[in-house]
């Protein structure tokens, strides 16, 4: 059985009322109502997303999410077959004509399809509310309408890019504003302030920013709908005083131990070692594709996923250069993405979450609590290079740091101290 609950609704087999209806109808079935679903892969779960148009409202879309029982897989790759051959049967039921808006309601489908081709009467109806990419396009515009000076729109447009961009990678553009929570928002400003090293200033004023942002939309949108509500309790997010915490770094004790469970898990322990050797950051390594890497000139273009970092390029040292030839990765095509889905070379991007739910049960079994990150691999190289000698200047060219104040702050986090203090002094 499908796991569709319902086939795709028919327009009844009555002959059609005349040549015109007819061709209107031909001409509604090749028009597509639907953008192409694709699998999203949540922490609250994963689903098809389907962004599908309203009906009597061109251009206006509301997403669908179908996950037809996949996130009680345990086995991730299980999940994602299950997941790949889900969205198989969605686009083959689109092909067919499924409609989302009227599931189970084949008559009804019928009469709304004639009522809108004859224009006899048209659905009274629900006003389509805003997608979060929507919203933000129509706070942007407001802002021009008001005159703001050049400074703040430009200082608004710095963050609503790399808001736009993690949605963006996230896969979650096409969601409601009015669905966006504090969850969102969150893991938006936490991932940015780890991996792209914002400083507490800029993670404030980016949760300032929101407050703007949304208390703004919500006005705008309430002009079209007033009866449109946001659930956005930005109160509850913590301002940030300090980072010193953030940049969590291995132990040799530690590293040790982790090496032991991944003896089993070699595509984990390749990642990490890339994370490693690399130091590139986390969502760098995702947009990774082959063409990026030149051996000759030894150095890799690392794709800046916001437009804060932009792009950049990393020295490939020995180690890398072992670990690139080991993966036999320069043979494929140049665009595949070296760590693409299924944690695997493939023409594919690998969803977001891939390695770290796979590294999770590992620091579950060693005891070690969430500020153990696959990022932290990073900062543990950075403090062995330092420990080995290394100069500063050297390990920033790793680092992606764009000046060196904002590396030594970066230094100074991770506790590393390479003074005389750390040998023998004077005795008691």
């Amino acid at each position: 059985m499908s796991r569709i609950s319902e086939l795709p609704p028919k327009v009844p087999p009555n002959p059609l009322p005349s040549q015109s209806l007819a061709a209107s109808i031909k001409e509604m079935a090749i028009k597509k109502k639907y953008k192409e679903p694709k699998i999203v892969r949540a922490k609250r779960g994963w689903f098809i997303a389907l962004p599908y148009e309203y009906p009597d409202t061109p251009g206006k879309y509301k997403r669908f999410e179908i996950s037809a029982g996949i996130n009680y897989i345990r086995d991730l790759d299980e999940r994602e077959q299950e997941a790949q051959s889900l969205l198989k049967e969605v686009k083959r039921a689109l092909k067919a004509g499924f409609d989302p808006f009227f599931v189970g309601m084949e008559e009804q489908f019928a009469k709304s399809i004639t009522k809108k081709i004859e224009g006899i009467e048209r659905t009274e109806g629900v006003v389509p509310m805003w997608t979060i990419s929507e919203g933000i396009k129509n706070f942007q515009e407001y802002c021009i309408k008001k005159n703001l000076s050049n400074n703040t729109v430009r200082t608004y447009n710095t963050f609503i890019t790399n808001f736009s961009s993690w949605l963006e990678e996230n896969e979650m553009e096409e969601l409601m504003a009015s669905e966006i929570s504090e969850n969102t928002i969150l893991g938006f400003l936490d991932e940015s302030f780890d991996e792209e090293g914002w400083t507490p200033r800029t993670y404030n004023n980016h949760l300032r920013f929101f407050n703007t942002l949304f208390s703004r939309m919500l006005k705008l949108e309430r002009k079209e709908n007033k009866e449109v509500s946001y659930h956005l309790e930005l109160g509850d997010i913590e301002f940030k005083k300090d980072r010193a915490e953030k940049n969590r770094y291995y132990s040799p004790t530690v590293v040790n131990m982790v090496k032991r469970e991944l003896k089993h898990m070699p595509e984990l322990f390749r990642y990490i070692n890339w994370i490693y050797y690399s130091c590139m950051r986390t969502r760098e390594i995702r947009l990774l594709q082959i063409k990026h890497i030149d051996l000759e000139a030894r150095q890799i273009k690392a794709i800046g996923p916001t437009a804060k970092t932009g792009d950049r390029l990393v020295p490939i040292c020995d180690e890398l250069k072992d670990l690139i030839l080991s993966m036999g990765i320069m043979k494929l095509p140049q665009d595949y993405y070296v760590f693409g889905k299924s944690g695997i070379p493939s023409a594919n991007k690998v969803h977001k979450d891939y390695f770290s739910e796979r590294y999770k049960p590992i620091k579950d079994k060693l005891g070690l609590d969430n500020k153990y990150t696959l990022y932290g691999w990073k900062h543990t190289r950075v403090v062995n290079l330092l420990m080995a000698g290394y100069t500063d200047q050297e390990v920033m060219s790793l680092t992606g740091h764009r000046d060196y104040k904002s590396f030594m702050a970066y230094k100074r986090e991770l506790v590393v101290d390479t003074s005389a203090m750390k040998g023998k002094t004077i005795g008691f």
